[in-house]
């Protein structure tokens, strides 16, 4: 009876550790603003080469907890992560998944556009 509890246990340690990152979210970012904290527009561009060398080939890649990919049904920005080029909100809508990376650095705030996709599973 406790080999059977042991591996009751185990299994569903197991499943309660993989639900809870179900998918993962790929964004794509098209397009860079960057702006002063007072809201003075400083540049805006479509340099693909420095957001390839900030990104990489597949763009950035978030998993994604149950809770969070709920909320993109609701249609609201919500806050998916955070890295080292800042954190990630993601929006749902009818045209797909909205995605910005922001970062505060000093007086400046630098935007990344873009489009994300999710998958799910592993």
């Amino acid at each position: 009876m406790g080999k059977i509890r042991i591996i009751i246990f185990l299994l569903l340690s197991n499943y309660i550790v993989f639900a809870s990152n179900a998918a993962s979210v790929t964004c794509t970012f098209m397009s860079e603003t960057v702006i002063t904290k007072e809201g003075v527009w400083i540049k805006s561009e479509m340099d693909f080469m420095k957001l390839f060398e900030l990104f990489g080939e597949g763009g950035l890649t978030l998993q994604l907890e149950n809770s969070l990919l709920a909320q993109l049904d609701s249609q609201n920005v919500f806050l998916a992560g955070e890295t080292s080029l800042g954190k990630v909100y993601l929006r749902g809508s009818e045209m797909g998944i909205e995605g910005k990376n922001i970062k505060i650095e000093g007086e400046f705030i630098t935007m990344y556009d873009g489009m994300c996709d999710v998958s799910f599973g592993g």
